[in-house]
């Protein structure tokens, strides 16, 4: 007998140990999920390419090295003397070649002003950082909220599964009953088939709920990220019942207060919202870059020639110059004058979709807030139906034992109890994933 209550107690711990919590469970997904993983890695990227733009502003340098080498007969063509039969005079070349010569030098380029195209491209690199941020917001929270779906509706099956058993294991005491009444002649076979046709039912839905369960673990450890097994915390769905019962008495004119509230939170900290907001942004940058097309662009480039001799000594002549570049763009045939045209059109139609999609964003962030308190008062509801199902199902039980009902009035006792329990449950963690969706909306 102590063996026997060791080894529970040893089961108790490994079970106790590996259950997690819903906090714990996303901070873990937040580790390890690669959807979440792979935003990441985007927003990082975006980091580097707004540091890469602003390194456009700053000069580049590079140092260049050349060896060219030419053919004989271009050689001694170079390098014959001129000669001036007339007089007999003979002079060396004025321009002497080397047959193989090193030239080593350093250039450095400075833009001033290319269009705007410089600035724009930061400010759209920054605009690009940020976006990527949100863009990891939102899938932060569109992972929290997938394993709260699965960690709330793993939880929710595990009690629909308690109460399923529990209904077929009362579905076996009234078959039984009704088989032993049937053999001494106090029943109908009748009153044994109903029972029997209730039995495989509550067997079937009972198989149904555990391959449903097993469903929703593998997805489960896919959003986790990791390969160790991890059991949902059990929660304690009545420390609810304040909020459910406090939304279920909401007058209307302190509901359409509260969802007005609601919105303006959403409009204020939505990463959505942002995101639209954003975009709108970034089109007028790429409407100002069309623009800066037709302006001139200005740029500097110094260069030291330290070597251009017949050695690679770095020892040779040197000299510098200075370049400065004035493009003043007159005839492209249109093309500038194209692109600005496709950029303003480009620019309408952004405005028009994120309107669009703000609106639609609005609105469903609003039905989510009303479906939250229609799944408040269904729980309250939920709540009534059920002790009047309690009560029904004691009444009838009473009656049936003195043999003032029916076996089929008895069964219809019997679902409506089991019914109104499994409605009441499924009816509160809908209530808290919708909770969890809410959070969606908001920061």
């Amino acid at each position: 007998m102590k063996k026997v209550i060791l080894t529970f107690m040893m089961l108790l711990l490994i079970l106790t140990l590996s259950a997690i919590t819903l906090e714990a469970s996303i901070e873990l997904a937040k580790e390890n999920n690669k959807e979440l993983l792979a935003e990441k890695s985007a927003f990082r990227s975006a980091d580097w390419s707004k540091k890469n733009a602003l390194t456009n502003f700053f000069p580049k340098a590079s140092f260049n090295s050349t060896m060219v080498r030419i053919d004989d007969e271009t050689y001694d063509q170079a390098n014959a003397p001129i000669q001036i039969p007339e007089f007999g005079l003979e002079f060396p070349s004025m321009f002497p070649v080397y047959k193989t010569s090193y030239t080593n030098d350093i250039t450095v380029q400075q833009p001033i002003f290319n269009g705007g195209k410089v600035i724009l491209g930061y400010q759209l690199a920054k605009l690009a950082k940020k976006q990527a941020y949100l863009a990891l917001q939102s899938k932060e929270k569109d992972v929290s909220y997938a394993i709260a779906s699965m960690y709330f509706g793993i939880l929710k099956l595990q009690d629909l599964q308690t109460l399923s058993q529990k209904s077929l294991n009362s579905t076996l005491s009234h078959l039984e009953t009704a088989q032993k009444n049937y053999n001494v002649g106090t029943a109908k076979k009748s009153d044994v088939l109903q029972w029997q046709v209730k039995m495989k039912n509550d067997e079937t839905s009972l198989s149904e709920i555990e391959n449903s369960i097993d469903e929703l673990y593998s997805f489960w450890q896919i959003l986790l990220g990791t390969e160790e097994a991890k059991e949902p915390s059990r929660i304690d769905v009545t420390e609810y019942d304040s909020e459910t019962l406090q939304y279920a008495v909401i007058e209307k004119n302190e509901l359409e207060k509260a969802a007005g509230e609601f919105l303006a939170e959403v409009e204020k900290t939505s990463p959505t919202i942002q995101t639209l907001e954003l975009v709108g942004k970034m089109m007028g940058k790429n409407y100002c870059m069309a623009k800066g097309e037709f302006l001139p662009s200005l740029n500097l480039q110094f260069s030291y020639q330290f070597e251009s001799d017949d050695k690679f000594d770095f020892d040779g002549e040197d000299n510098w110059n200075l370049v400065a570049a004035l493009s003043v763009p007159i005839f492209t045939s249109g093309t500038n004058y194209s692109n600005l045209k496709k950029a303003r059109y480009d620019l309408k139609k952004t405005q028009y979709e994120t309107e669009s999609a703000r609106e639609n964003y609005l609105v469903a962030a609003k039905n989510v807030f009303h479906k939250l308190i229609t799944k408040a008062r269904t729980v309250e509801d939920n709540k009534i139906a059920l002790e009047f199902a309690r009560e029904n199902h004691k009444i009838i039980n009473e009656l049936y034992t003195q043999e003032m009902v029916t076996n089929s009035e008895l069964l219809d006792a019997e679902a409506m109890l089991f019914g109104s329990e499994m409605n009441l449950v499924a009816s509160y963690y809908d209530y808290i994933l919708l909770k969890y969706e809410i959070k969606k909306y908001t920061e």
